[in-house]
């Protein structure tokens, strides 16, 4: 039931600085909820990072040593994370359950702001139970990312070196060659994790949402931000969370460098609290942005205007003997659209569609499932 101070939230389009003022006032007013939630998942990989560190501390010692004291490097072994394979392992191990338990607070996030924009209270239970149910498909979306990522590396990398084979051959000036490579590995790197970041995260809404298979929600993802109109929104939007995430991250590290080595545990207890405060926000920008495109391109209720909202160039539709105008415009909107919505999703609009024309229609055309009747409309 919802709370007394619970109230639905205005559903409407909104353009990049409405996105971040709605995830600013929903951050503000819910941030102790928010971030319990976040929290939940956050400790425990805090927790195995610690430990992580404390493997760590050879290294990071050695480094530290490095940094403030440069000429070192001549005279000493750095030893790195290659020269103990037990520690790599933990390292990479600690990462992917970072990676996992992140996605799982993304989510319980998602299912917390989808109650409050119905005006319910978004506690633990209500946040996680979606996520829980779902797990399997979450697990798949994550690990489709991380392919991803890897894969964007090592091709890009193999694509630099082709320039740089060239140049060696030719016997072409190599620092100028050596700086382009590098510049355009770079942007393509960033790019590329704009493009998964925006991607993952539609994906993991769409499963804990939308109750969907994760097959089925990155293919919902592709169709609805991989087009013309959308596909600038999106990467502006993950844009914006990685660039105040990675602002944020590197001040707080940096000051927290030097007591790194000698203090792992109040390092890993602000890099925790860090993570707290600010993945709630970072998190509302890409899943407002998600509830944004289904709402202009999707709706979410037949019974309002913003249902199938109608394109800026679309013609108005006279009526015809089964079919108002409005009607009209409504099926052909769904036609158009229906490859991008999920089965049930499908049903229910196509359901909702025809119940109106199948009593005006003839009786051989009454026969005919939702989708066939409004296709033969």
């Amino acid at each position: 039931m919802p709370g007394p101070n619970a109230r639905a939230m205005e559903l409407r389009p909104l353009d990049f600085g409405g996105i971040l003022e709605r995830a600013t006032v929903l951050y503000v007013r819910n941030f102790a909820r928010l971030a319990g939630v976040a929290a939940v998942a956050i400790v425990p990989a805090a927790i195995v990072q610690y430990f992580v560190l404390l493997g760590e501390r050879p290294q990071l010692e050695a480094t530290l040593d490095v940094l403030q004291h440069p000429d070192h490097l001549r005279t000493q072994h750095v030893p790195s994370l290659f020269d103990s394979p037990l520690t790599l392992a933990a390292v990479i191990g600690a990462t992917l359950l970072g990676y996992y338990l992140l996605a799982f607070a993304f989510g319980a996030l998602a299912a917390s702001v989808q109650r409050l924009y119905n005006g319910e209270d978004a506690g633990f239970r209500a946040a996680y139970e979606p996520v829980l149910r779902r797990w399997t498909s979450l697990v798949v979306i994550v690990g489709c990312a991380i392919l991803a990522l890897i894969a964007n590396y090592l091709a890009i990398i193999v694509i630099g070196l082709i320039p740089l084979l060239a140049a060696a051959a030719f016997r072409v000036a190599f620092v100028p060659v050596v700086t382009l490579v590098t510049t355009a590995i770079v942007f393509l790197i960033a790019f590329a994790l704009l493009c998964i970041l925006a991607a993952s995260s539609c994906a993991i809404c769409a499963v804990v949402i939308e109750r969907c298979s994760a097959s089925w929600a990155l293919r919902l993802t592709v169709g609805r931000i991989f087009n013309r109109l959308e596909f600038g929104r999106s990467l502006l939007c993950a844009f914006a969370v990685a660039a105040i995430g990675l602002i944020l991250s590197t001040i707080v590290d940096m000051g927290a460098l030097p007591v790194l080595s000698r203090w792992p545990l109040g390092y890993t207890l602000l890099d925790a609290a860090e993570r707290v405060v600010l993945v709630p926000f970072l998190a509302l920008v890409l899943i407002v942005y998600y509830f944004d495109i289904r709402l202009r391109y999707e709706g979410f209720d037949l019974e309002v205007d913003r249902e199938l909202s109608a394109a800026s160039d679309e013609p108005v539709y006279a009526p015809t003997a089964y079919l108002s105008g409005e009607e009209r415009a409504l099926v052909k909107r769904f036609l158009e659209r229906r490859n991008l919505l999920s089965p049930a999703r499908r049903r229910e609009l196509a359901a909702q569609l025809a119940a109106p024309a199948r009593a005006r229609v003839p009786v051989e055309l009454r026969t005919l499932d939702d989708e066939s009747l409004l296709e033969r409309l």
